[in-house]
């Protein structure tokens, strides 16, 4: 089992129907790299006394591949967010081969779940080194998440996303930072 570390820039933009979005992707060069369905369980660990419990997550990440009839379990660390405006920051990932008893083991030490689904569209171009994704996300509605894997600065990643939000025709539209797992906390607040 293979242990990644990273650090990803993303954000996230609240979008109706993908059609047209879809079409802008396709004419503009970029390519559907697969399908995914994915089950997002989050480690609640905001009692954890002395904790930055509000700012770092643990996920376990069920991923099926819809197109490719693959499936890949794994555990990230997600960190503190490192930069102010856009969600940057450092991600530990290791593979996982038994999810259900990983999470069970946080739920008998006393750690409540919270599960996040979406069904994930990836779409990459060559020559640019950002992921597009396409979230519909049960329960929160649909998404576009711009993302770069360890880019060399800020600045290169928001000349990134301004580049493909103009291209896409959402240069008006809101980056959101926030994770799945913050917006569907806010939603059950209200």
């Amino acid at each position: 089992m293979g242990l990644t570390t990273f650090k990803e820039y993303e954000v996230k933009i609240k979008v109706g129907d993908f059609r047209e979005l879809e079409e802008k992707l396709v004419s503009s060069g970029w390519v559907l790299e697969d399908i995914f369905l994915e089950e997002d369980r989050y480690v609640d660990l905001t009692h954890c006394v002395g904790s930055p419990a509000r700012q770092i997550a643990l996920r376990v990440r069920i991923k099926k591949s819809l197109t490719k009839n693959t499936s890949l379990t794994e555990l990230t660390f997600k960190g503190a967010l490192i930069e102010e405006g856009i969600k940057a920051r450092e991600e530990i990932t290791i593979a996982l081969e038994e999810p259900e008893k990983i999470t069970k083991i946080f739920l008998l030490s006393g750690f409540p779940i919270v599960t996040i689904r979406k069904k994930r569209k990836v779409y990459s171009a060559t020559g640019n080194k950002a992921k597009i994704f396409l979230d519909e996300v049960e329960g929160l509605g649909n998404y576009i998440e711009i993302e770069l894997v360890n880019p060399e600065s800020r600045e290169e990643y928001v000349r990134v996303l301004n580049e493909i939000k103009k291209e896409l025709g959402l240069s008006n539209e809101e980056n959101i930072i926030k994770s799945y797992l913050e917006l569907r906390m806010e939603a059950r607040r209200k």
